[in-house]
């Protein structure tokens, strides 16, 4: 079967899904409560204010790991139909006077921030509000119709990185169970708490 097809087989869900991922820390001594207050509030804020084409939402999780820096992360995934949507966003947040104020509130007091671009090649668009994620990368020469044969039984929410942008692994999966990968896939494991969730439909 050719690589298209294959995808095509593979991939079943209804519209393009894309996801920008921002990972982030809160300021050294600075309240967890209060930046967390801060975080939903500008989300909140946003997805009321901010009416942009292509855009779907936004949920925020507080991951117990990433391989880059120590302790707890904060991950923001804004859902987005076409990457074309992704200028909107960064424009509305610079020249809304409002969504700026609100937006620098949370941006003073954060750091160590990274972001990357995932599309959703099979299953639920909410899957990264699960409680665990497994990130995962295609061993060196295998070829991408044989890897996604392989971890078919345990992929059934599969994100891939777009454009190579992003600091964790090309491939991510969520579930509300806990299960071992094998280690051919270098995971990095993940323990997730939804903090806040507003898709729009």
């Amino acid at each position: 079967m050719k690589t298209l097809d294959f995808l095509i087989t593979y991939t079943h869900f209804i519209r393009e899904m894309l996801a920008y991922v921002f990972w982030h820390q809160r300021a050294r001594d600075f309240p967890a409560n209060e930046y967390e207050s801060s975080l939903l509030n500008f989300h909140d804020y946003f997805n009321k204010k901010a009416k942009i084409e292509g855009y779907l939402g936004s949920l925020v999780v507080k991951v117990d790991h990433v391989p880059w820096i120590e302790g707890e992360v904060y991950e923001d995934w804004y859902f987005i139909e076409t990457s074309k949507t992704l200028d909107l966003l960064n424009d509305i947040i610079l020249e809304s006077n409002d969504i700026k104020a609100v937006h620098d509130s949370i941006a003073k007091i954060a750091r160590n921030g990274k972001g990357g671009l995932y599309k959703l090649l099979n299953g639920e668009q909410l899957s990264p509000s699960y409680r665990f994620g497994y990130w995962i990368s295609k061993p060196v020469g295998m070829r991408y119709e044989d890897f996604y044969t392989e971890i078919k039984p345990f992929s059934q929410n599969l994100w891939r990185k777009q454009l190579a942008m992003g600091p964790l692994s090309e491939f991510c999966i969520f579930s509300n169970e806990y299960f071992k990968v094998p280690e051919k896939y270098f995971p990095v494991y993940q323990q997730r708490i939804l903090l806040y969730s507003s898709v729009l439909s």
